[in-house]
């Protein structure tokens, strides 16, 4: 019979593969989109980020806190990429949210945010890759 700790690491990572894969799909199909539902999809995404980060810091320090080997570099560049994609996420797509709802510049706007998605995937995408091949380093 598995013990609390094993069950609480199984949840662990099915919340936080399931944020961050909505957080990142979501990501990637408003950049193709051109940013249109944005302002749907933006505060759901930023409490999947918060969900991702959560259940992410708490498996680093649940199964990590050993050395820092290739595995947690590799690791580490993830989370580096994750938090930078949800820097550029929270200070441009929130930013151009705002001012969309404020009766901004529509075209304008649109197109900065569909860039900031794009930058934001892709970085999402590497952190992606990064997690996934960890164990193999």
């Amino acid at each position: 019979m598995p013990n609390l700790m094993q069950i609480l690491i199984i949840i662990a990572i099915g919340l936080h593969a399931l944020a961050a894969m909505f957080w990142a799909g979501s990501s990637m199909n408003l950049a193709r989109s051109g940013g249109m539902g944005a302002e749907i999809l933006f505060p759901r995404q930023m409490m999947a980020a918060l969900v991702a980060t959560l259940t992410g810091g708490y498996l680093w320090s649940a199964l990590h806190t050993g050395g820092f080997g290739p595995y947690e570099m590799v690791l580490a560049f993830g989370v580096l990429c994750a938090f930078v994609a949800a820097g550029i996420q929270g200070a441009v797509v929130g930013g151009s949210i705002r001012k969309l709802k404020a009766g901004g510049d529509e075209a304008g706007l649109r197109k900065r945010v569909a860039g900031a998605y794009r930058a934001s995937g892709g970085l999402l995408a590497l952190c992606l890759v990064a997690m996934v091949v960890a164990r193999f380093v």
